[in-house]
């Protein structure tokens, strides 16, 4: 797995912070300049130019050294830092469960969700939803979709993280005699239940027991006292000295609930803002497998990890 860091060195304002004066601004312009020059990145220096984009290879000498220096000035660092990670064939092939990310999120959200002024006949939300803080209870009828943003690739989500799919991609997994989800017609919202559908929706079946914790970390949790909902937020804040950064954190669970898991899985906890909470989809190998051999597009995987001793890591 390689870490990347994108991180900026910037010399000006910051918001929240009274201004600098002159003599600040210049003295952090120079020192900027300095950290760009010993890197060999003095070409990118610009005198009116307050920010520089930096991508840096966790682990490296020129990690090392700005980490070091940015220590005694961390007011250069700018107040967004994020660290991606790229994993290797191997690590996904040898993982016993993936985390699938849809890349794709072209299709909007259900019509008249998303636009309830337009919605003269009553129809309503598709879902329906705490009183309290919006989160999402239970699906009571089909989306109504602008299908026209549905992309050629085939695979999509709405803004909503609903899984839709193209009729071919859909016969194909069925087909393929995967466990674990259902299929749900999906209507373009001015012909709902008229003739074939034109796209499907994806609905995840089968629940993980709860993941393990520690060692999985979690930063906050929001839950509702009305209807009971509860939702995460994996760990993401980290610190590099006094360097704040942003990466997300792994995903463990014990063999017991892994023995448990089928081709398509969703996990026990909520993710997100109360009103879009969604659980995380967990594939297995076998759908893995076939989406790269069948050539599908839009979509990105993580590794899950076992946990082999209670408070213990891969």
């Amino acid at each position: 797995m390689k870490r990347i860091m994108y991180l900026g060195l910037y010399w000006g304002d910051r918001y929240g912070e009274p201004p600098k004066s002159q003599a600040q601004k210049e003295r952090d312009r120079r020192r900027v300049r300095e950290l760009l020059k010993n890197i060999g990145k003095e070409k990118m220096f610009k005198p009116d130019e307050q920010l520089y984009d930096l991508e840096l290879e966790i682990c490296s000498p020129v990690f090392h050294y700005l980490m070091e220096e940015l220590q005694k000035t961390p007011h250069l660092a700018s107040s967004y830092i994020r660290v991606e990670r790229i994993y290797t064939l191997e690590e996904k092939e040898s993982a016993p469960l993936l985390q699938w990310r849809i890349t794709n999120e072209s299709i909007e959200d259900d019509y008249y969700g998303l636009y309830p002024s337009r919605d003269r006949k009553g129809i309503g939300d598709y879902v329906r939803r705490c009183e309290a803080c919006g989160a999402p209870l239970e699906q009571i009828r089909d989306l109504w979709l602008n299908t026209r943003k549905m992309p050629k690739k085939g695979l999509s989500l709405t803004y909503s993280h609903e899984i839709i799919l193209a009729p071919w991609l859909a016969q194909a997994l069925q087909e393929a005699g995967f466990t674990g989800f259902t299929l749900r017609p999906a209507w373009h919202y001015t012909r709902p239940n008229q003739g074939e559908p034109p796209l499907y929706q994806l609905v995840v079946t089968h629940t993980l027991p709860p993941m393990a914790s520690p060692p999985t970390e979690f930063e906050s949790v929001q839950h509702c006292e009305v209807c009971g909902t509860t939702s995460h937020f994996l760990k993401r804040t980290h610190y590099w000295g006094k360097v704040q950064y942003y990466e997300d954190t792994d995903i463990y669970y014990t063999p017991e609930a892994l023995a448990q898991a089928q081709d398509f899985n969703r996990t026990a906890e909520l993710f997100g803002v109360l009103r879009v909470a969604k659980p995380y989809v967990l594939i297995s190998q076998r759908v893995y497998r076939w989406l790269r051999e069948h050539k599908v597009r839009g979509w990105d995987v993580v590794p899950v990890y076992v946990s082999r001793k209670e408070g213990e890591g891969r």
